[in-house]
């Protein structure tokens, strides 16, 4: 039989009692000399790291190469710290010898390409870290390139094209490296597969430079392995091609008024973008510089050149 409506149903268990409700705890009022102090206007100091300078410092293999011929060693170490993070190479010295001499044609390549890359070690812009000033002021924004004087530079991208990518017959990386590659696999001593292996790990790392600047590397290799689901999309110099921006003002001003000078004509017409380019074409030039100077080394210890370790006595 069921039960009328209204009535209430004396086997339901009590309800249990609600929780009394919450008090609103009334702030204390301010004091009167804080109330009524005027508003200041200031300046707020914020230091940002960049993803790729997060890693530093990063201990070195070994000195960084021909660092002693540089006016600032410490551009060397900086730049090599981040090499040391992205390539993880070792010692260029202690590659085993080729088993066999050179023909001298193949020596003097060699020889040239360990003189141009010493010439160039003392230059002022491979002492350079580059870098960008960026200023807030008033809700407003300014960012300032840290450029290269003209003289400089151009005398940096002339010798820096004779060790990168020479059509005048310049013995530049990709020669030197033919020389090498092709000795090392006619080799058949019991240190081949070493020296081959060594061999094919720098040239990985020129590669991996001719499509990234240094800087982008390791940005993407911080944010890879800090699990960021995009990392290239976050890192910086992500839109950077160097070979595309070395090209753009070798042959649009620095070297040739040539095949890219309307291109460049037209990135001139505004004073920041030429700035901020120019601050990427050195970058992607100094990863790679400093790459050739550790493989000059790599080349005296491998086709017999004479070489002496920083801090030691010839």
């Amino acid at each position: 039989m069921g039960k009328k409506p209204g009535r209430k149903n004396q086997n339901r268990p009590a309800r249990p009692a609600r929780p009394p409700k919450r008090q609103r705890a009334t702030l204390p009022e301010l004091h009167p000399d804080v109330a009524q102090a005027p508003q200041r206007k200031g300046t707020v100091r914020v230091r940002a790291i960049a993803h790729e300078d997060s890693v530093l410092p990063v201990p070195l293999k070994f000195p960084p190469p021909l660092a002693e011929l540089a006016t600032n060693k410490q551009a060397f170490d900086y730049n090599w710290q981040l090499m040391t993070y992205a390539f993880e190479l070792e010692d260029p010295l202690d590659i085993p010898p080729l088993p066999s001499p050179l023909d001298p044609a193949e020596q003097r390549k060699l020889a040239r390409f360990i003189e141009v890359s010493e010439k160039v070690a003392q230059y002022s812009v491979v002492s350079s870290k580059g870098g960008l000033k960026v200023d807030f002021s008033n809700g407003d924004m300014s960012v300032e390139s840290v450029t290269a004087d003209d003289e400089a530079l151009v005398g940096f991208s002339v010798r820096f094209r004779q060790l990168h990518d020479s059509d005048s017959g310049d013995p530049c990386f990709g020669v030197v490296q033919g020389i090498l590659m092709k000795a090392a696999k006619n080799a058949t001593d019991e240190r081949a597969a070493e020296r081959m292996e060594i061999l094919t790990k720098w040239s990985r790392a020129r590669g991996q430079l001719l499509n990234h600047p240094l800087k982008n590397i390791v940005a993407t290799k911080v944010l890879t392995a800090g699990n960021c689901p995009n990392p290239s999309e976050f890192a910086n110099y992500r839109d950077v091609d160097p070979q595309k921006i070395i090209s753009l003002f070798n042959y649009g001003e620095k070297i040739h008024h040539g095949k890219h000078a309307d291109e460049f004509g037209e990135l001139e017409k505004d004073q920041f973008k030429h700035d901020y380019a120019e601050h990427e074409f050195i970058t992607s030039m100094l990863g790679l510089v400093h790459l050739y100077f550790g493989y000059s080394l790599l080349i005296r210890a491998a086709a017999g050149f004479a070489c002496v370790r920083e801090g030691q006595s010839a």
